[in-house]
């Protein structure tokens, strides 16, 4: 627990910097360039990273699980043959991808309502097919790193230097009133100057630990390669599809409700990225050592990890959601601009289903590293379509809405079919003691305190902040008396 902490540590300071920086990128973007143009590029990079998603097939999730588990078995023969059979595999679907959505730009423009200045919004989507195979690689090569249990690449390159990059190549471009062609080189160029770092990160490992990549014999890379496809292929397509329920329904409400619309609909998803980042640091972390445990059968050891990170989670988490419901309105108002303000009720629906999501723990992350890959897939391909289905229904009579509310649906349906299964065959459950006292602190500090004082002087700004304030302040100090229950235990 002590290692998961400090990396942890290390990757939540990373991924709070990473959070700022994202949602600084949507706030730059939604405040310089109209709400049409913004959502046709909030949708244009959504299906950017959904087709990064696509082409890595699953690789990094089985690179990282089974580098850990043969580090930890100690069976490291067949991990330069695995290395280079997934990278080769998941570059070339990366190529091909690229070159598809190149020739496919106009037709998917058409689609995406791009029409006020074609040739600017084609070659947006021309410089997003150039950078998917980059983006692809880079993100192996983090992969490759997690596996062996080294973190500082993800914490500083994909934490701090992509974002910070990001962030100052787009103010360029809004300073520069720059078109959608510049705003996407901008957005994406940071992605080329990452992965030549990730790469040499990678590099430094092997020369470091040359006993991690021996030569395999052409029987061990045989098996070693059916069992690694054998769990990737799945993870792939559960990966896929996880990405997409976190980001097609942006498509699909700027091709159902219009850019406008997608715009306001990014804001408010992007503000539950600050929750969501410090809960992806935390499970990031934990995978190598969750498969260690695994491969060892140590059940007692995982269940203590599980509700560890839980609680993390809950502590982590909960006052930024609880935040989110009460102020929602105020903070769209005042970060995106007054006609982002009727995404409130779409915040506060989708703050809920955050609120059920991170309370269940890591256990997609731990479903996985058991090798558990398939239901995985089930369960998010499960969500995916009840997602997708609900847009379609929901989104021409409730707009953006009707998008949370799928969205919502689709989070606590994925997050309870996985709870299950891992209670059945892991025999863990996520919660303990600890989550539920922190729950209730959360509750009372960032819910029913904040709510009281906007309901005593709802026009009153600064009292409500006093009062925000008031009950951070009061949370810290439970932090502090009950700094056992989140402190790591040997």
């Amino acid at each position: 627990m002590k290692q998961i902490a400090r990396s942890g540590g290390a990757n939540l300071l990373g991924s709070g910097l990473s959070a700022i920086a994202g949602f600084a990128l949507v706030v730059v973007i939604s405040r310089r360039w109209d709400p049409a143009t913004a959502g046709l590029f909030f949708a244009a990079s959504s299906i950017f990273l959904i087709a990064v998603a696509i082409s890595q097939l699953g690789v990094d999730q089985g690179l990282v699980r089974f580098l850990a588990w043969n580090t930890a078995r100690k069976e490291s023969s067949a991990n330069r043959h695995l290395v280079r059979n997934g990278v080769a595999v998941s570059l070339g679907v990366a190529g091909a991808l690229g070159v598809a959505a190149i020739f496919l730009a106009p037709a998917l423009n058409g689609l995406l309502g791009g029409g006020d200045a074609p040739e600017e919004s084609v070659g947006m989507l021309v410089v997003f097919a150039a950078a998917l195979p980059v983006a692809a690689g880079y993100e192996l090569m983090l992969a490759i790193a997690r596996g062996f249990a080294h973190m500082r690449p993800t914490i500083y390159i994909e934490r701090i230097v992509r974002p910070l990059l990001q962030v100052g190549a787009v103010v360029v471009a809004a300073l520069a009133h720059a078109n959608l062609v510049w705003l996407a080189i901008a957005w994406a160029g940071p992605y080329v100057v990452a992965a030549a770092c990730a790469g040499v990160a990678v590099a430094r490992i092997a020369r470091r630990s040359p006993e991690a990549f021996p030569q395999g014999t052409r029987s061990t890379n045989r098996a070693a390669r059916g069992e690694f496809w054998r769990f990737t292929i799945p993870r792939g397509l559960s990966r896929m599809t996880l990405v997409a329920l976190q980001r097609s329904d942006i498509a699909l409400v700027t091709v159902l409700a219009g850019p406008a619309e997608a715009a306001i609909y990014t804001a408010v998803t992007r503000f539950l990225v600050l929750g969501q980042l410090a809960n992806t640091a935390i499970q990031q972390v934990s995978e190598p050592q969750l498969a260690r445990l695994l491969a060892n059968a140590n059940i007692p050891g995982t269940r203590r990890v599980t509700q560890q990170l839980t609680l993390w989670s809950v502590a982590l988490t909960w006052p930024i959601h609880l935040t989110a419901f009460v102020f929602a309105d105020v903070v769209l108002g005042m970060l995106f601009g007054p006609e982002y303000e009727q995404g409130a009720p779409a915040l506060r629906i989708l703050a809920l289903a955050m609120l059920f999501s991170t309370a269940m723990g890591p256990l997609d992350t731990l479903l996985n590293m058991a090798g558990r890959s398939t239901q995985s897939l089930v369960n998010t391909t499960t969500a995916l379509a009840l997602d997708v289905v609900g847009c379609l229904l929901l989104v021409p009579h409730w707009g953006i809405f009707g998008a949370a509310t799928a969205w919502a649906a689709a989070i606590c349906v994925r997050n309870t079919l996985c709870f299950f299964q891992v209670r059945k065959t892991v025999h863990v459950t996520p919660m303990s003691r600890g989550a539920v006292f922190m729950i209730c602190a959360t509750v009372v500090m960032f819910l029913l305190l904040p709510a009281l004082g906007r309901g005593l002087l709802p026009d009153r700004l600064a009292f409500q902040a006093s009062m925000l304030g008031f009950s951070c302040l009061c949370y810290a100090g439970i932090l502090g008396w009950k700094r056992h229950l989140v402190s790591p235990k040997p």
